[in-house]
């Protein structure tokens, strides 16, 4: 093939792939709308004032991204311009546009379980389709995943959190929890964040909002599990 054949094949590639890259549309979770007569505010001042209506628009975001048991983990007193990537005024008000990457780095630096929305396969009205990690933390290693090969339905969002297990394991007891917990059809996956002698942690991501099938899959194994500012917290019981 010619150097010009070439390059008119490159650049007719390229031009098939744009519409393909433009179509990856981010986190529609991320854009919140203010309006000015919701808020009770004039729409002149909300334009005059995109770090308010980010302070009024942050709110619903935590809504719609963590559970509610969660959201009294969210520090007091934190500013939505930290995650802020555009603001454009609208005849009602305003439209916040949330970077996805600083917020979801923030939940997950805070150890705040969230919501994670899957891009891979994803319809058009949002419906989450697709079981692929989307926070795994940078370094980790993904242990296991469903091993039911379901696809997660449009109603049941994933839940991401921290798992902390309070107890000494030796290193083929710690691979036999991992093996056992990624089997469960509650879970998607399930990656090692830290080790020490005393202590292992997980980052944990299931399907559906419902945690109450880990603290009964803990307590059938003879330990306690309890929601803490940390994430989830197993200890061993104590002997009758």
């Amino acid at each position: 093939m010619s150097n010009v054949h070439r390059l008119f094949h490159c650049g007719v590639l390229a031009l098939l792939l744009l519409p393909a890259l433009a179509y990856a549309a981010p986190d529609a979770r991320m854009q919140v709308d203010v309006a000015a007569e919701t808020e009770g505010v004039d729409v002149n001042w909300l334009h005059a004032n995109i770090r308010k209506a980010a302070d009024m628009a942050l709110p619903q975001l935590w809504r719609r991204i963590i559970p509610q048991h969660a959201i009294s983990q969210i520090p007091a007193g934190v500013k939505a311009v930290r995650f802020l990537q555009k603001a454009v005024p609208t005849a009602q008000g305003v439209r916040i546009l949330f970077n996805e990457k600083r917020v979801l780095r923030y939940l997950q630096q805070h150890n705040i379980p969230y919501y994670a929305e899957q891009s891979a396969g994803q319809t058009a009205d949002g419906a989450q389709i697709s079981t692929d990690s989307a926070s795994a933390p940078p370094g980790g290693q993904p242990l296991a995943g469903a091993s039911d090969g379901s696809l997660t339905p449009a109603h049941a969002p994933l839940l991401t959190g921290v798992l902390i297990l309070q107890r000494q394991a030796s290193l083929p007891e710690q691979a036999l929890f991992e093996e056992d917990l990624a089997r469960d059809p509650h879970v998607v996956s399930l990656t090692l964040r830290l080790v020490n002698r005393n202590q292992q942690q997980y980052r944990l991501q299931m399907k559906g909002p419902d945690d109450q099938w880990l603290q009964r899959w803990f307590q059938r194994r003879g330990m306690l599990l309890t929601a803490s500012v940390d994430g989830w917290v197993v200890q061993q019981q104590a002997a009758h």
